[in-house]
């Protein structure tokens, strides 16, 4: 475990350094996109130079959110400072995070899952709020920025995709209090739920159509699987897959929901989801993984049927022990 910080700490290391690396993570969806841009535009408004990165294909979902065109996978290279948004755990981050390059300089995650263990040698972790761009808002707060419309749709879309549209449990008058002064200063909710939840490519919905007609009920369990080929002869570069898993959940008798998602390097990304009396957070920190309640994950080794048995296991085991 690194090091917690305070918040005036944290603002300090932004403060004293200017050339800053800010990245997102793996599988990248509306919170770490919206925090990561959202971030790097404030950092650039008080005279700060940032580079800023996603280490995986990211979803056309967001090309409306300024800074997007931007999200081309980097290590770093001459920062001073370096910033994880969004990760509970490193390999989140693929090889943008490697310790043998910090090279003595300071690393920092700002993160808000509940599993994460502080693994940064420098952590601003707040698990009682929905999203981490929350927690960004509150940064450029303390920045001194002033929010214009670029600024204030990205942290509205990590609020508003990473809440499924304030639906989620952890949706706080303090959330919603947010997303007003976000809305005031130009967000529009309208626009984020048309591109996030409203429209996938074709491929992406004949992807959605083989998933849903293949996937398992086992007693309270949902599963599906996504094999790296059927992506590629559907014509998706790994990014096709958003807001499946959301869908799995609403089957009446399910009670936790699984996606198997193959990768093109032969990893497999686990996706979790769970009603509410259902802790998946537990099982995919069993699994290496991590992230909320009734919204985590984690990414195995495959194959593909070796991962979806190991998995299966662990979230049967824990039913048992629950009790439910």
């Amino acid at each position: 475990m690194g090091t917690t910080l305070t918040f005036e700490q944290a603002v300090e290391l932004f403060r004293r350094h200017n050339q800053i690396f800010v990245a997102a993570h793996i599988m990248p969806d509306g919170d770490c996109i919206g925090s990561a841009l959202g971030l790097t535009w404030a950092l650039r408004k008080i005279g700060k130079t940032v580079t800023v990165t996603c280490p995986d294909h990211v979803s056309n979902t967001f090309k409306f959110l300024p800074g997007f065109e931007e999200l081309a996978p980097k290590t770093p290279t001459g920062e001073e400072f370096l910033v994880f948004v969004d990760g509970s755990s490193a390999d989140r981050f693929g090889a943008a995070y490697d310790p043998a390059k910090f090279n003595g300089r300071p690393v920092l995650v700002i993160d808000h899952h509940v599993t994460n263990d502080n693994f940064a040698p420098l952590n601003f972790v707040d698990r009682r709020v929905a999203s981490t761009a929350e927690i960004i808002f509150r940064f450029v707060n303390a920045f001194g920025v002033s929010f214009d419309r670029n600024l204030a749709q990205c942290l509205l879309t990590g609020i508003v995709t990473d809440t499924l549209g304030f639906r989620t449990a952890n949706t706080t008058v303090d959330t919603l209090k947010t997303v007003t002064a976000l809305m005031e200063a130009g967000g529009s909710i309208p626009e984020i739920i048309e591109h996030s939840f409203n429209q996938v490519p074709l491929a992406s919905l004949r992807l959605r159509g083989k998933i849903f007609s293949s996937a398992m009920l086992d007693g309270v369990i949902l599963w599906a699987e996504v094999p790296f080929k059927l992506q590629r002869e559907l014509g998706l570069n790994g990014n096709g897959t958003g807001g499946i898993i959301n869908q799995l959940l609403s089957v009446e008798d399910a009670k936790i929901a699984a996606l198997f998602t193959e990768k093109e390097n032969g990893k497999i990304d686990i996706g979790l989801r769970s009603r509410v009396g259902y802790d998946v957070a537990a099982i995919a920190a069993r699994l290496g993984g991590g992230g909320h309640k009734q919204a985590s994950g984690a990414l195995l080794d495959g194959p593909l049927a070796a991962a979806r048995e190991r998995v299966l296991a662990e979230i049967k085991k824990a039913i048992s022990q629950s009790g439910n």
